[in-house]
């Protein structure tokens, strides 16, 4: 299988604090990562240097796609735009005209479950909504990388639930390389076929599932 991305004795350092020390692993098509490891270790920092957001202090990155989607674990919406416009505007940037991006954007807030809300803007929506106009845009935009920072980590359990079994069917009808930053081992087995864990800042233990 081809390598999607690869971290070559990558460190990382903010002012004096080292993140991360000399990481190396290599993640293929059709890998879906379950990636673990206690509050500041350094998971977050591994999507934003995949994501291009930072830069490595030391060593390289290689990913092969741009066309990465990234989920934050706070919504990150236009406040002034409502749920479906929010959805249409990377889309029409993207390139597919307004017609395309419009019954792109129903499918996926449908999909979510929130056809009723399209037009709410995201004060007017709960967090969990919110949360779900996030997703509902990542996937819209087909990537080859779909980065999630705990992104259903302030949603109940029944809602949770819901949502990961919602982004495991999207996964499957749209392959592509996921990596899935998460606390709970259980939650992230039901989407992952891998699992990576971040036991220190120079060491990930990868295992299959």
């Amino acid at each position: 299988m081809n390598k999607i991305i690869t971290f070559d004795s990558v460190g990382k350092k903010y002012g004096q604090k080292t993140v991360l020390s000399n990481i190396s692993f290599s993640i293929y098509e059709q890998d879906i990562i379950g990636l673990l490891g206690p509050s500041g270790i350094g998971k977050t920092t591994i999507l934003k240097l995949i994501s291009g957001l930072e830069k490595p202090t030391s060593g390289k990155i290689f990913v092969s796609s741009k066309k990465i989607s990234y989920v934050f674990q706070e919504p990150r919406l236009f406040p002034w735009k409502t749920a479906i416009e929010n959805i249409l505007l990377p889309l029409m940037v993207s390139g597919h005209s307004k017609k395309e991006a419009m019954n792109i954007a129903k499918h996926y807030l449908d999909s979510m479950g929130l056809s009723e809300f399209m037009d709410y803007y995201p004060a007017k929506l709960s967090g969990g909504m919110r949360q779900r106009v996030s997703l509902a845009r990542a996937l819209s935009l087909c990537p080859d990388i779909l980065l999630l920072d705990e992104p259903f980590s302030a949603l109940d359990s029944k809602r949770k639930g819901s949502l990961v079994e919602l982004l495991a069917k999207s996964i499957e009808e749209y392959p592509m390389v996921v990596l899935y930053v998460s606390h709970f081992p259980e939650e992230a087995k039901k989407i992952a076929n891998k699992i990576h864990t971040l036991s220190s800042k120079d060491k990930l233990v990868e295992s299959n599932l």
